[in-house]
C-alpha cells in the first residue's frame, strides 16, 4: 500500500511515519500542498493523509484541487487540532473522506489498521464471477478489472444462458446488466435465481444499470439484487462493492461450513463416525412413524461385541478402539443408503433397516456375523451377538419397543453361547 502524507510539522510527520511503517506501508512525506499535488502526478497512491494547515494552502483547498483534477475516488483523510463543525462540513464538501483530530491517535491507528487489512484483502481476493453483459465495451472493462482483482470471470450475453450456468456451476457472485440479449432481462434473471435451488439461491447479485430514478432502483433491490452500480461504471466503486459482496459471501460460507461441522459433531460418534445415541433418539422415531404411516416393514438389528472388556483389559484401550472402528467401517460398507448405522454405546451397535422384514434382517445379520468373525483386527479373534426385531405391521409402536425386543434377542444370543443371531420371538409369528 502506498500513502502520501502532507504534513508541515516535523514532530507529527515522524509520528505518522511510524504509524504507516508499522503497517508495512510505503509513504511519501511532503510538507506543502504544492509538493503534494506534484507528487500525485508522478505516483499512484492508495491513500492521502493531509493536515488542515499547510505551508501554502489549507488541507481543504488541497483536497478541492485534488478532486478538480478528476481524482474522485482516492481516499483522503485530514488531520486537524480544531473542533470547529464548519471545518468538518467544509472538508466533507471538498471531498475529504475522513477527518481526525490529531490528538486522537487511537482513532487514526484503528482507521489505518482497517484500511490496510481491506487493502490486503482486496489484493488477495479470490472467487468466480458470472458476468451477464451484452454490451461489448462494458464486458471488456469488467473482465479486465475483475481479473486484476484476482477473480475468475465467465461471461455470457443472455439471461437464459446465465441461468443454465448458474444451475450447473458454482459461482461466488453474479454481475448482470439490466438489458441483455434475448427475452430475459437482468431483473428477470435475478428473480429466477432467487427462486432457484435452495442451496444456491442466496448467491450475491450485483446489478448494473443506467436507470437513475429511485423507483427503478428500489425495484432492483426488491427483485432480489444485493446491490447495484450506476453506469457509467466507476472502477473504484465497482471494486469496493464486488469486494464487499464476495467477502461477505465467503464469511457466510465459513459460518455455514462451521455449522454443518458442529451438527455433524453433535450427531456422530467421534471414534467411529457412526451416528451416536443422541442422534438416534432424534431420527429413529421419524423412521418408525414413516414406516407405520406408509405400511412398509422396518427392522432393527442390535449388535453387541462378545467379551469386549477382555479385549480392553488384555490388549489395551487403543486396540479396543481399533476393534470398534473396524467394526464400524464394516457396518457402514454393508448398509444401504437408506439404512441407519449407529454406535449405541460402548461395544454396542444398532442398525435401522427400512423396507426390510425381520426374516430378511436376520439373514443380513448372519452375513454380518460371519464378516465380523473373519475381521480379526490386529490378529485378534472377535465375534458379536445379534438381536433382530421387526416393527409390527399395522400396529402402533415406538422405537423404544422395537429396540427392547432386539435387545432381549441379543441377551438370548449371549445366553445361548454368543456369536449368534436371534430373531425376536415376537417376530416369529409375523
Amino acid at each position: 500500500m502506498k500513502a502520501l502524507v502532507v504534513e508541515p510539522t516535523l514532530t507529527y510527520k515522524l509520528l505518522l511515519e511510524s504509524l504507516f511503517k508499522d503497517r508495512s506501508c510505503e509513504i511519501l512525506m511532503l510538507s506543502s500542498g504544492k509538493e503534494g499535488l506534484a507528487g500525485l502526478k508522478e505516483t499512484d497512491f492508495d491513500l492521502v493523509c493531509v493536515a488542515l494547515h499547510l505551508e501554502d494552502m489549507s488541507g481543504i483547498d488541497f483536497c478541492r484541487a485534488l478532486r478538480s483534477r478528476g481524482n474522485l475516488t482516492l481516499p483522503v483523510i485530514m488531520m486537524t487540532s480544531e473542533e470547529d463543525k464548519c471545518i468538518f462540513e467544509e472538508g466533507m464538501a471538498a471531498g475529504v473522506t475522513e477527518i481526525f483530530r490529531k490528538e486522537d491517535l487511537l482513532a487514526i491507528t484503528k482507521y489505518l489498521t482497517t484500511f490496510k487489512e481491506q487493502d490486503v484483502a482486496a489484493r488477495s481476493l479470490s472467487g468466480k464471477v458470472l458476468c451477464v453483459v451484452a454490451n461489448v465495451p462494458l464486458s471488456s472493462l469488467l473482465k479486465n478489472q475483475l481479473t486484476d482483482m484476482g477473480l475468475k470471470i465467465e461471461h455470457v450475453r443472455g439471461g437464459e444462458e446465465a441461468y443454465q450456468k448458474f444451475n450447473t456451476l458454482k459461482y461466488d457472485l453474479i454481475i448482470t446488466d439490466i438489458l441483455l440479449d434475448g427475452p430475459m432481462s437482468g431483473l428477470a434473471l435475478v428473480r429466477e435465481v432467487r427462486r432457484g435451488p435452495e442451496n444456491k439461491r442466496m448467491i450475491p447479485i450485483l446489478v448494473l444499470s443506467s436507470l437513475k430514478d429511485t423507483a427503478r432502483k428500489i425495484e432492483t433491490l426488491r427483485s432480489g439484487a444485493n446491490d447495484y452500480v450506476s453506469k457509467p461504471v466507476i472502477s473504484a466503486e465497482l471494486a469496493a462493492r464486488v469486494r464487499n459482496l464476495i467477502t461477505t459471501k465467503k464469511l457466510l460460507d465459513q459460518v455455514e461450513t462451521h455449522q454443518v461441522h458442529l451438527k455433524e459433531m453433535a450427531m456422530t460418534d467421534s471414534l467411529t463416525g457412526l451416528y451416536n445415541r443422541h442422534c438416534l433418539n432424534e431420527i429413529a422415531p421419524r423412521y418408525i412413524s414413516e414406516a407405520g404411516r406408509h405400511h412398509f416393514p422396518l427392522s432393527v438389528i442390535v449388535i453387541d461385541l462378545d467379551n469386549f472388556k477382555h479385549i480392553n483389559d488384555t490388549y489395551g484401550h487403543n486396540t479396543g478402539d481399533l476393534v470398534l472402528t473396524q467394526v464400524a467401517t464394516l457396518l457402514k460398507k454393508s448398509c444401504r443408503q437408506e439404512d441407519i448405522a449407529a454406535r449405541f454405546g460402548g461395544e454396542e451397535f444398532l442398525l435401522i433397516l427400512p423396507h426390510c422384514t425381520g426374516e430378511d434382517a436376520a439373514k443380513k445379520a448372519e452375513i454380518l456375523r460371519k464378516k465380523i468373525e473373519a475381521l480379526k483386527p490386529n490378529a485378534i479373534q472377535i465375534t458379536g451377538s445379534f438381536g433382530v426385531s421387526q416393527l409390527p405391521m399395522g400396529g402402533l409402536s415406538s422405537f423404544e419397543e422395537v429396540f427392547v425386543m432386539a435387545d432381549k434377542a441379543v441377551y438370548e444370543a449371549k445366553a445361548s453361547g454368543r456369536n449368534l443371531v436371534v430373531l425376536s420371538q415376537e417376530d416369529e409369528g409375523l
